[in-house]
């Protein structure tokens, strides 16, 4: 019984490309549910509000840090 494997690469494209096709439309999908959902985007929002307002106040936290950290220099 003599197979001839030149026919076995077309079948392995066919197959493989069927594969291709069918995890890139899933992923695709995945990713467009993802991005364009309005409650990613407004919770990502509020993120960035809270992590500006945490930015302002350590902000001014070092600034009164410093201005400690002279006058303890200044005293001692």
């Amino acid at each position: 019984m003599n197979f001839d494997f030149a026919y076995l690469v077309p079948i392995v494209a066919i197959i493989g490309g069927i594969t291709y096709a069918i995890f890139n439309q899933y992923f695709k999908s995945r990713r467009r549910d993802n991005e364009g959902s309005p409650a990613v985007r407004e919770a990502l929002a509020r993120s960035n509000e809270t992590n500006a307002a945490l930015l302002s106040r350590l902000t001014a936290m070092d600034t009164r840090l410093a201005a400690i950290e002279r006058t303890l220099s200044e005293v001692g």
